[in-house]
């Protein structure tokens, strides 16, 4: 074998990649097997996920450079106006931060990996290798340089970079090159020890003693709080360090203080130092002294925690040493009484998951991140609004709400998915046992519910020094049923697409099948529910002001709570085994009032979604002419609800029949009707045009009766434009009104009747489809339109509606419904904006009458004429 091939930073490379696997296999706990699964299917996914590591490291350190930039200028700026002892302490505080900040990165990024290799198993296999024992321990350390190799040369390098490039001070760049290596030496011995107590902590023998868990639980909070804390600091010097200069020179900074800051031996010492040589002739010789104590102090350290590491590493990379250190410890290990404490299967479910939380990492970070992440950072966004010191006003409500709103999903899908994923582990065992799986959900939903109360709440301590502490608290007691919406809907969801057997429900993960396309509608749910939260938040805010808005959403989640709430209690009854179970799509036919709402609420989703990503269009839209511009929106729409009504519901969703192919589900709505006799063809299309035209004389007569009738073509013969009266589409309204025309009718039609029909009679089909139809209309409230306007359209389309449904139902096709839609949304507009009137009441007669019920009522009898009496034999076959 070639000196080469054993080169250990060549075989570096190797235990790198065992370290990293090792440490996704700790911290996957209970999903080991999944893990090493993926594996074996992709033998090149632990190098991509090295590498991709590395990238993510350097892009970390190098982001922490802009603090130095920032404290040069800074220092070179505050020479000949500020004190020298002033400019000393400044520049050693935030080249200090800068030193920190990076410490607790390079701890972060490298925290995991290298207590999975301080285990030893990535290094017995080497033993049988002709490497000496001294040789295995460097390769110890070798490993970790290899781990961290980006984040340290870019360490290295890029601080001496920046000096070279503003302040042009070759002394100066050596020294940073140098203190940088100091660093590097001090920081990685310091993480290796630290990475060994780790592993010792989280693979003890004593896993189930008291202690352990509290040094479990206490050593990863710390962790966390170190990770969220390392961004504070880092937003905390860039904004700071010009004001803290100024404060600085107005305190007068004693000399005893830049003494004992200079002695610390990290990160203040090197940090001094750097200060003192940007400009040597500016400072005192008592700095300079103190400074190179400090420095040469933090030398003698870094040397002594090398040895330390490299003595450490004797322990890992040696099994001899390994297996001698656990034979002395089981020596001294006594054996005590065991005391058997019986326990409800709530209490006995509950202890076993928090304990095994205690022994996983990836668990554990389920547990810790939902309470910490919304705490810290809303202590950035409270001080940033003010509300701590007193304040109280809707603009920072609605800004500190939508905070929590977005985190409650977030937070919600965390913990669920965390302590759902728990009961993959051990199934051998668990199947062995009596177990009722109400008694799981029980036990789960009080860790889940503790933690999103927890997560919730925490952030309202903020202002208990506050006067408004107490309104505060109220707000977040009214909304603290959102919060449960999220949790209870995850959890529901997560259990009904995961754990649904034949017979019952369970917690494990028992139909894997599918599982990216399950994550997205999970995931879009919360989603939806966010959206919906949001912009009903803050339209009640807007229009009624805070406490209606508070109490109606609150009842509103309330109720929504409820339902929930029963639908996990349907799922784990007290007696399972009783009634087969059915997919959530087979339960959207099987009640098909709850599958009208769900098609609602996704054509709602597909109307107002896309607008979000439209953003991205801006940039076209201002270089390209307004007609190009429309054009682009349509398409851009009508492909979003081409996509709804062509694929996810019949194909996800499977309404209204089941599983179709494309042609039967057309022919299911009633799209497509092969059998169909031309006849009956063309006296459908001209049973439409004869009910858009009692509409259009509806619209004619009403104005001359109670006003005037002023016909303006251009309206929409016109070309688009902008006026008065607001934008006018002219002939665009003939494009544009395919979109209602063609999908309100696939939708309320094509979809819903077929669907209800099956449980319902035909008039309370009606009823439901256009009941559905006409509420659909609120949502223009979203485009700005007012709430009167809003409410009498409500009302005319509910009339409408009646018309379109039984012309559905009698023609047995969706084509003359999709003809008079089209055509009373486009051509009708020239009825519409030709009417007019002189008082408020006429105007309320027309909506009501003209518009809906004159038309609705008519039409109807000439559908009912035609069908029965005209060609009763054509419409009976």
């Amino acid at each position: 074998m070639s000196k080469k091939k054993l080169s250990l930073y060549k075989l570096a490379k190797y235990t790198n990649l065992e370290i990293v696997m090792e440490a996704q296999i700790q911290s996957t706990g209970a999903n080991q097997a999944k893990l090493m699964e993926k594996y074996k299917k992709n033998k090149k996914s632990v190098q991509h996920q090295v590498f991709a590591l590395k990238i993510v490291y350097a892009i970390l350190i190098l982001f922490v450079i802009v603090v130095p930039i920032f404290t040069i200028l800074q220092v070179l700026e505050s020479f000949g106006t500020l004190p020298a002892k002033t400019i000393f302490f400044g520049g050693s505080l935030f080249f200090g931060v800068f030193f920190l900040t990076q410490f607790i990165y390079l701890l972060l990024l490298g925290m995991f990996n290298i207590s999975a290799m301080m285990t030893g198993e990535a290094f017995k296999w080497y033993e049988t290798l002709p490497i000496s024992k001294r040789r295995l321990q460097k390769l110890g350390l070798i490993t970790v340089i290899r781990n961290l190799d980006a984040a340290i040369i870019i360490i290295i390098i890029s601080f001496p970079i920046i000096i070279a490039i503003i302040t042009q001070n070759i002394l100066l760049v050596i020294i940073s090159v140098l203190i940088s290596v100091l660093n590097v030496i001090f920081v990685v011995s310091l993480l290796v020890l630290i990475a060994e107590k780790m592993s010792r902590i989280f693979m003890g023998d004593q896993v189930s003693s008291k202690k352990a868990t509290i040094v479990r639980i206490v050593t990863m909070l710390s962790y966390f709080i170190a990770a969220m804390s390392a961004s504070i600091i880092f937003q905390w010097a860039i904004n700071a360090i010009n004001d803290i200069f100024i404060s600085l020179a107005a305190m007068n900074i004693p000399d005893i203080v830049n003494f004992i800051l200079t002695l610390i031996p990290f990160p203040f010492a090197p940090a001094s130092l750097l200060t003192l040589l940007i400009d040597p002739t500016k400072f005192s010789s008592n700095m300079w002294i103190s400074g190179l104590i400090g420095t040469g102090v933090l030398m003698v350290l870094a040397y002594f925690l090398y040895n330390k590491a490299v003595s450490s590493m004797k322990m890992v990379t040696i099994s001899s040493a390994a297996e001698k250190k656990v034979k002395t410890e089981q020596k001294r290990v006594e054996v005590h009484d065991v005391d058997i404490i019986v326990r409800s299967p709530i209490q006995a479910y509950r202890k076993k998951d928090l304990s095994a939380a205690t022994r996983d990492m990836q668990t554990l970070m389920y547990l810790i991140l939902p309470i910490i992440l919304p705490f810290v950072y809303s202590i950035i966004l409270v001080f940033s609004i003010g509300s701590a010191v007193g304040s109280f006003n809707q603009e920072d409500v609605l800004i500190f709400w939508s905070i929590l709103m977005f985190y409650q999903p977030m937070i919600s899908i965390i913990v669920t998915t965390g302590f759902l994923n728990m009961e993959d582990g051990g199934a051998s065992i668990l199947a062995g046992l009596p177990i009722n799986p109400r008694d799981q959900v029980k036990a789960k939903l009080s860790v889940l519910l503790t933690i999103q109360t927890l997560s919730f709440f925490i952030p309202a301590l903020l202002f208990i020094t506050s006067p408004v502490f107490i309104d505060y608290l109220l707000l977040f007691v009214a909304w603290y049923p959102i919060s449960l919406v999220f949790l209870f809907t995850i959890f529901s969801l997560k259990i009904r697409l995961f754990g649904r057997m034949k017979y019952k429900y369970v917690l494990e993960e028992v139909n894997p099948n599918k599982k990216t396309l399950k994550w997205i509608i999970m995931v879009a749910t919360e989603g939806l529910i966010l959206v919906f939260y949001l912009i009903t938040g803050g339209i009640l805010l807007l229009f009624f002001g805070l406490i209606p808005m508070v109490i109606i959403l609150s009842l509103t989640s309330l109720f929504i709570l409820t339902g929930l709430v029963i639908g996990v209690n349907r799922m784990f009854p007290k007696e399972f085994g009783k009634r087969k179970m059915i997919s959530i799509r087979q339960a959207l036919r099987k009640k098909p009032l709850i599958g009208t709402l769900i098609v609602i609420l996704v054509y709602f989703a597909f109307l107002y979604l896309p607008q979000f990503l439209e953003v991205l269009l801006l940039p076209i839209y201002s270089i390209v002419p307004l007609t190009i511009m429309l054009f682009i929106r349509f398409f851009y729409n009508f492909g979003f609800l081409m996509l709804l009504w062509l694929l996810v519901v019949p194909k996800s969703l499977r309404l209204p029949n089941g599983k179709e192919t494309i042609s039967k589900y057309l022919k299911s709505i009633k799209l497509m009707t092969p059998g169909m006799k031309k006849s009956k063809f063309l006296i459908n299309i001209l049973l439409a045009l004869s009910c858009t035209g009692i509409y259009f004389f509806s619209l004619w007569i009403f104005p001359l009766l109670l006003g005037d009738f002023q016909p303006d073509p251009s309206v929409v013969f016109g070309s688009p434009r902008f006026t008065s009266q607001g934008f006018i589409y002219g002939w665009f309204f003939f494009v544009l009104m395919l979109i209602p025309g063609i999908w309100e009718e696939w939708a309320f039609r094509g979809v819903i009747i077929p669907l209800n029909s099956k449980k319902y009679s035909k008039l309370w089909v009606l009823i439901i489809s256009s009941a559905a139809f006409g509420l659909l209309h609120f949502s223009n409230i979203l485009a700005g339109q007012n709430w009167i306007s809003t409410l009498f359209q409500v009302l005319y389309a509910t009339e409408l509606g009646f018309l379109f449904g039984y012309i559905f139902i009698k023609t047995k096709s969706l084509l003359p419904s999709i003809i008079i839609h089209y055509l009373i949304n486009s051509l009708g507009q020239f009825f519409v904006y030709g009417a007019v009137f002189y008082n408020e009441i006429s105007v309320v007669i027309y909506l009501i009458f003209a518009v809906g019920v004159v038309p609705a009522i008519l039409g109807i009898l000439l559908v009912y004429i035609i069908t029965n009496y005209a060609f009763p034999r054509l419409y009976q076959e």
